[in-house]
């Protein structure tokens, strides 16, 4: 029983050292979230950066929009003109760090609305928009 054990406790500690260094690793960091209707795509924004991050996460062929707002330092409004961005590269998985990445450069404390939808041949899916997630650009 005593061999038993001694074998057990390094096969856990390595496995607890793995996870460990895969989550250490991890360099994107979301600070706001956007999912379309059935969460087949799902849209991460980095404060840090102004970065949106995209994700595919179903292999249907069909594509990602990451639609937002002009960034506004006065009241942001999800009737103010829109943006879209289309993600059609294909399957990414749920890592941020495989993610399609979108650069901006909003002004600082700039307030906008954003959400993820679908697209299939370059034309928006109707109703796979999810809700509208108010983010706000990082201040400094």
């Amino acid at each position: 029983m005593p061999r038993f054990r001694h074998v057990a406790i390094p096969v856990v500690t390595a496995a607890a050292i793995t996870v460990a260094t895969a989550t250490s690793t991890f360099a994107a960091t979301i600070d706001d979230q956007a999912v379309t209707v059935g969460a087949r795509g799902i849209v991460g924004f980095s404060r840090d950066g102004d970065v949106f991050r995209i994700l595919d996460v179903d292999v249907d062929g069909m594509g990602v929009r990451l639609q937002y707002t002009n960034p506004t330092t006065g009241t942001p409004s999800t009737s103010h003109t829109k943006v879209n961005v289309n993600y059609t590269g294909g399957y990414t998985g749920w890592d941020y760090d495989n993610a399609f990445v979108y650069n901006t450069n909003f002004d600082e404390d700039a307030c906008f609305y954003f959400r993820a939808g679908l697209v299939d041949n370059g034309s928006y899916v109707d109703g796979t928009y999810g809700s509208w997630i108010l983010a706000c650009a990082k201040n400094g």
